[in-house]
């Protein structure tokens, strides 16, 4: 009996971590994504001069708004992802390195805008 026991809890364990990796690898992809779209709202916000504008009303400050849409958004994609099995590999050094390129390359992207912009 504590040998069926023992089995149980250690495939409840394993199951409960592949959940994790799973939630993990979707909010993974989620920030990889939401970086990219921080970048893009960045620059169409100060091209068109009107969504500056709009943005700024809704909550004061144009940048609070920017940030408030960043975490709604990885919010919603990290939730509709890990809902869906999207990634199915869950956290992998694949998805690590995503995230972490994308945030180099948002930050260079963000950095030439500035600068030259």
């Amino acid at each position: 009996m504590a040998t069926l026991a023992k089995e149980y809890t250690e495939a409840a364990t394993a199951k409960a971590e592949v959940t994790k990796e799973a939630v993990a690898g979707a909010y993974g992809l989620s920030a990889a994504i939401t970086v990219v779209f921080n970048v893009v709202l960045a620059f169409i916000k100060d091209s068109y001069p009107p969504l500056n504008t709009f943005m700024a009303q809704l909550s004061g400050h144009h940048w609070r708004t920017h940030g408030l849409a960043d975490v709604i958004v990885f919010f919603v994609l990290g939730w509709i992802f890990s809902s869906s099995g999207i990634p199915a590999g869950g956290l992998t050094r694949g998805s690590v390195i995503t995230v972490g390129t994308a945030t180099v390359l948002a930050c260079a992207a963000l950095g030439l805008w500035f600068l030259f912009v």
